[in-house]
């Protein structure tokens, strides 16, 4: 890049504040500008002044950065470029120099008396190579006293904005010196060069990224979390990468340091709230974190003071602690007696106010997960137990929560809930969710009227009871004046939209921001219809399009809290004094079940309308034979029911609960709408009443819906044994018993010689110490019942199966005679003669069988029977198929070679076939058929 090509790309960056050393002049650039320097030197005649301008100033800030020695500045310069004459040579410089920065409009060092060239070059460079270890042993000190090892974004920018301002108080003073409690620091002034402190002042945005960059590489050293990334052509990661082994001491002798304060934790930088859990309960608390101080700002004390809605609550004193450059509060803890939503303090010393959180706290709601730490809304899971606060008067509407419940305390509510991912929270009109749900856009759910709607011009409108609370939310990165609002026909400027709305950020963690419009402005007298459409700017298709209806009174009434298997229902009461509608007493208000509303007609601003009310009708079905079950007459499963329900219940109700014998538990509906689905499973199980009634609950009454009866049974039951002296040995059962008996575990060996029996189990069973012997034996679970004839109790069998312990060919072999019966060769089958196998074993670690193979023959001279053994034993086999009453197995000799079947004779592995040639006789056996008798 040439000189002016790297001037102007800093002049359009950087603008009027440019440094520019920020344009990373490496060791090559530096050598190439000398050549030049010393050309324009020695014939100055060759440049034109422009020239000499760029090339004199760019070549003092690279001197400045790699050869100057920190001494005398024009001095070195002469002598680095061989020049006698060092006032002739400073002279032209400063004339070079003041034109450029004064051409390219970049800052130079100034006094109220003069202007200084050589700071000027040393502020350009920012830092100089012979500055560098004791600037980086500073922000060493930094890094390890007052950000305490952590570089998280909020806490650095914190420190730099504290550099900021200790630079602009302390630019002359040699030492800054503060005292506190008796405690005393002095920071010299001269630890950071002049130069940088200048650069920082002048291009705070780029040097601090410079100062944080350092910082991170502090970290990953300290952490040893992978290599450093130095960018190429970078003076000032050159600089670090050139002192990268005696930071790397440094760094090691801070690991090993007894005093180190936090070993890399990372700090609160927020205040936060949390849950507590004393003798007498759970309580609110609230900690403040730590407070970086300027030393200017250090009084004789340092005080906290507490406000909700500017009222003052609480005022403390505070401990502070001295670090590298700054004071430090510690981080401290208070009880609240109540929740303030309002809530707001500041850090005062004296009249100096150091801190103000400003509405960091403030929130109409707070939430905690289980353990009583502050949590993110955005963080929520299904069906884990989470506490929400709210103050006493909040509008709180719960939907489809697996498990609530209310306590209140000292001005406020505390909410313990279960979420789903259908449950919803409604508070003041911001919703809380576990799932992806999106706080949605218009008036809360708590403003509308449920099963009620309103129809006009093929139209639908929502009935609400209030105009004064309609939200809209936009991505944190957008502003307000990209959407355009619509208002009955009428479109609203910015003004207008000002003058009704209220921004705040989300307070559902997703950082999204909020806008609450009043627009009850626009309701003239006796007006009541809103029809509201937003759209982006630019674009004429409508993101978000609904029309209301104002009522602040409706309200009806049906014959029955709801309905279930009747052919009509009775509707009681539709009033509103807001749309002047009433029933007409002469009227036949019977509704048939089919149309599943109420409609009725009337007039509203010159305008016909029909109101329609759903009528509360529950129906539900069984998702298993898409049969509707009949509520009347109940409902009875002859078997346990697993299926899916769904159940069809009205907006009003949404509570439903399965009782059994004296427990109540709440069902976990997912609701689609008036739509809801719920699995029986979860509450038909083990060791519980043999009668389930489902309910549902209607403003603290139940009302039956249908009972569940089931048969007694296990399911998913697995047997296992293993040797006690292994790794989880032992007998165990697993499976799930649903019924309310107590259960029974018979084991009993296949001869019936032994039994052992448990009693009272409970499911996992496991008992570590039981030994057996090899052996096949008859496993039972079952529970008992009196017998209808009197006597002894019946036996219920549940479960039953064989238990084998050891190999189940081993142990079927043992004590009987296992006899070949043929062999198979090149798939043909021949009859073998009465070979037998004796002393069968398995060897685990080979994991093959073992056997002694013998026959019989008869003796020529006694004519007794004798029994004689193979010479090739031990034969040895890999598996063993079984196939009806026989085995399959493929045998080989004790020196691994197949066994040989005389085709005519039936024999096997006869001597002749070691000296016989003929392959139609003598036949390899590939299988080897064996039977048990």
């Amino acid at each position: 890049m040439q000189l002016q090509d790297r001037v102007n790309k800093i002049k359009e960056k950087y603008e009027k504040k440019a440094l520019l050393g920020l344009a990373s002049i490496t060791p090559e650039e530096f050598s190439r500008l000398s050549d030049d320097f010393r050309e324009m030197i020695q014939h100055p005649s060759r440049f034109k002044i422009q020239e000499k301008r760029q090339l004199t100033t760019m070549t003092l800030i690279g001197f400045n950065m790699y050869r100057f020695s920190g001494q005398r500045f024009w001095e070195e310069l002469a002598a680095y470029f061989d020049v006698e004459k060092v006032q002739s040579l400073r002279s032209e410089c400063v004339v070079n120099i003041e034109g450029f920065c004064k051409v390219n409009r970049l800052y130079m060092y100034k006094t109220n008396q003069q202007t200084l060239y050589r700071e000027t070059i040393q502020m350009h460079s920012i830092i100089a190579s012979h500055q560098f270890p004791k600037f980086i042993q500073v922000l060493f000190d930094l890094y390890i006293k007052d950000l305490e090892e952590d570089v998280s974004d909020e806490i650095v920018l914190e420190l730099l904005r504290h550099l900021r301002k200790l630079f602009k108080n302390y630019q002359n003073q040699d030492d800054i010196v503060s005292v506190y409690r008796g405690s005393k620091m002095t920071v010299t002034n001269q630890q950071l060069p002049m130069s940088f402190k200048k650069a920082f002042l002048l291009n705070w945005g780029k040097v601090a990224g410079l100062v944080k960059r350092y910082f991170l590489f502090f970290d990953l050293l300290m952490r040893e979390e992978g290599q450093l990334q130095f960018r190429p052509n970078n003076y000032y990661d050159y600089l670090f990468e050139q002192h990268l082994t005696e930071i790397g001491t440094q760094l090691e002798m801070q690991k090993n340091s007894l005093v180190r304060n936090s070993g890399g934790k990372k700090q609160f930088k927020k205040p936060f709230f949390r849950l507590e859990e004393t003798l007498t309960g759970l309580h609110l608390c609230l900690t403040i974190p730590k407070q970086l101080i300027l030393p200017s700002d250090i009084g004789e004390i340092i005080e906290v003071t507490f406000f909700n809605n500017k009222n003052m609550l609480l005022k403390k004193e505070l401990d502070a602690m001295p670090g590298a450059f700054f004071w430090k509060t510690l981080p401290s803890q208070y009880h609240l007696d109540a929740f303030y939503p309002q809530l707001t303090y500041t850090i005062t010393s004296g009249h100096t106010n150091i801190f103000e959180s400003k509405n960091i706290m403030s929130n109409n709601f707070l939430l905690f997960n289980s353990k009583g730490d502050q949590f993110l809304p955005s963080k929520l899971k299904n069906e884990e137990t989470y506490f929400v606060i709210t103050e006493k008067d909040a509008e709180v509407e719960l939907i489809g929560l697996t498990y609530e419940y209310a306590y209140q305390e000292n001005g406020y509510i505390r909410y313990e809930v279960i979420f789903n991912e259908d449950s919803e929270m409604w508070i003041d009109g911001v919703l809380l969710s576990a799932s992806s749900k999106i706080q949605p856009d218009g008036f809360p759910s708590t403003t509308k009227y449920k099963g009620a709607r309103l129809l006009s011009d093929n139209k639908e409108y929502a009935p609400v009871k209030s105009a004064s609370y309609f939200s809209f939310t936009y991505p944190q990165k957008d502003t307000l004046n990209k959407y355009r609002f619509t208002v009955n026909g009428v479109s609203l400027d910015e003004k207008a939209i000002a003058s009704i709305g209220v921004i705040s950020t989300l307070g559902d963690g997703t950082g999204r921001l909020q806008c609450v419009l009043d627009f009850s402005g626009f309701l003239k007298q006796d007006e009541r219809i809103l029809e509201i459409v937003i759209r982006r700017d630019g674009d004429f298709r409508p993101i978000f399009e609904q029309n209301y209806v104002v009522i602040n009174d409706l309200r009806w009434t049906f014959q029955k809290m709801f309905y279930m298997d009747e052919t009509s229902a009775q509707i009681c009461s539709l009033e509103s004094s807001d749309l002047s509608i009433t029933l007409n007493p002469h009227n036949n208000h019977s509704v048939d079940m089919k149309a599943r509303y109420y409609r009725q007609s009337f007039n509203l601003q010159g305008r016909q309308f029909f109101i329609e009310v759903a009528i509360p009708l529950i129906s539900i079905e069984n998702g298993a034979d898409q049969r509707k079950i009949t509520l009347e007459k109940k409902y009875y499963f002859e078997s346990c029911p697993l299926e899916d329900l769904t159940i069809n219940i009205p907006g009003q109700i949404y509570e439903m609960q399965c009782s059994m014998g004296n427990q109540n538990k709440k069902l976990n509906i997912k609701r689609q709408g008036d739509t809801s689905v719920v699995n029986l499973k979860p509450y038909i199980s083990s060791r519980q009443a043999n009668i389930h009634e489902f309910s549902l609950r209607v403003s603290n009454r139940d009302y039956p819906l249908f009972q569940v009866y089931y048969e007694e049974r296990l399911e998913d039951v697995e047997c296992k044994y293993a040797n006690p002296n292994r790794l989880m040995g032992g007998l165990s059962l697993t499976g799930e018993y649903i019924g309310n008996r107590e259960l029974y575990l018979e084991l009993s060996d296949e001869q019936g010689g032994s039994r052992k029996i448990y009693d009272n189990i409970r499911l996992p069973f496991y008992d570590p110490h039981l030994e057996l012997a090899f052996d096949v034996y008859h496993l039972q679970v079952y529970t008992t019942s009196p017998s209808f004839f009197g006597g002894c109790d019946e036996k219920n069998i549940l479960f039953e199966d064989k238990l084998i312990h050891g190999d189940e060919f081993v142990l079927k072999s043992r004590k009987r005679i296992v006899q070949s019966v043929a062999a198979v060769s090149n798939g043909e089958r021949f009859t073998t003669s009465k070979l037998c196998f004796a002393g069968i074993g398995y060897d685990p670690y080979r994991e093959e069988y073992k056997a002694r193979a013998y026959f019989f023959y008869t003796d020529r001279y006694t004519g007794e029977e004798k029994k004689t053994y193979l010479d090739q034993n031990p034969i040895r086999f890999k598996e063993v198929i079984p196939m009806n009453d026989e085995f399959i197995i493929t045998p080989e000799d004790a020196h691994g070679e197949w066994m040989i079947i005389d085709t005519h004779t039936g024999n096997i592995n006869p001597r002749a076939a070691d000296y016989s040639h003929n392959y139609q006789r003598y036949k390899v056996i590939e299988n080897l058929v064996i039977r048990i008798l």
